[in-house]
């Protein structure tokens, strides 16, 4: 039985994230440790011991009522929790957390994005700096769905390795979509032989054998970094997409096609979860 670390500041995203990661660990019979930080004591606190932050009364007591409402739907469901002072980013780089936890899921704005959250907050460095895989949730996700899963792709070790992040939570039971920006402009025939190489490397490494792909060309996306962010939500709505699976890496299609700025537009419009994977 693995973990999985939900950060929750009770607000209603966090709360679609907790109920999200519930219907994982439901199937997966994985344990879900509901993890609230103290951001506030950093300031106000630091130097005050002996003081107590009049919130902290309040976030412990809004944390036992949404342990209730989970148990209440998930009356088998095992649940933790964990409170801690300081940056989320900072505590979830910590390498015990790396050694306990599985993935951390976390809940985003949904079609309005991570910009707020992303300007002024931990965010974007959580999804950047984790130790451990990052699935972000929107707010519409609601229901847990895995009939349909994509890859992006541009046939590195790494992605790979992202797939297999994601089957613990995922199963193997799912369509994989492979998407992949055809970003050297490979001629069809050379680049039809490395994705049914590719197709069968899968294969043969995940056991997953109901695999399609698409290809796009730059231009598709008007020769812009921004479009292919918005591009890729395109696909993601035509294909029907439950879930994307990102690879970070500074060596693969992450790093390539994806700087700074293209994560957060990439997340800006996110309608489906986003499943950033870790490669070292």
């Amino acid at each position: 039985m693995s973990k999985l670390l939900i950060p929750v500041d009770y607000s209603e995203n966090a709360r679609v994230a907790a109920f999200y990661a519930a219907q994982i660990a439901a199937i997966s019979n994985d344990e879900i440790t509901l993890f609230h930080s103290f951001t506030s004591h950093i300031n106000k606190f630091a130097n005050a011991k002996h003081l107590v932050d009049p919130t902290e009364g309040e976030a412990r007591h809004k944390m036992e009522k949404l342990v209730a409402e989970l148990l209440q739907e998930y009356p088998s469901l095992k649940i933790s929790t964990l409170f801690a002072n300081g940056i989320l980013a900072e505590t979830l780089e910590k390498q015990e957390i790396k050694e306990t936890y599985q993935t951390v899921i976390m809940g985003t704005k949904g079609v309005t994005g991570l910009e707020s959250v992303l300007i002024g907050s931990n965010t974007y460095d959580v999804i950047k700096e984790s130790k451990i895989p990052v699935l972000a949730v929107p707010k519409n996700a609601v229901k847990f769905k895995n009939d349909n899963i994509a890859l992006l792709t541009n046939f590195k070790p790494g992605e790979l390795e992202v797939l297999k992040q994601a089957i613990p939570l995922y199963g193997k039971n799912f369509h994989l979509q492979l998407i992949h920006i055809n970003k050297n402009e490979l001629e069809i025939n050379i680049l039809g032989n490395k994705l049914e190489n590719w197709i069968k490397q899968i294969i043969t490494e995940t056991g997953i054998e109901d695999i399609s792909y698409i290809v796009k060309s730059p231009s598709y996306f008007a020769g812009s970094r921004e479009n292919i962010a918005n591009g890729i939500h395109t696909i993601i709505r035509d294909e029907d997409i439950d879930v994307i699976l990102i690879t970070k890496s500074r060596k693969t299609f992450f790093q390539n096609i994806f700087t700074e700025n293209i994560v957060k537009h990439l997340a800006f419009e996110i309608e489906v979860p986003n499943f950033f994977g870790r490669v070292e």
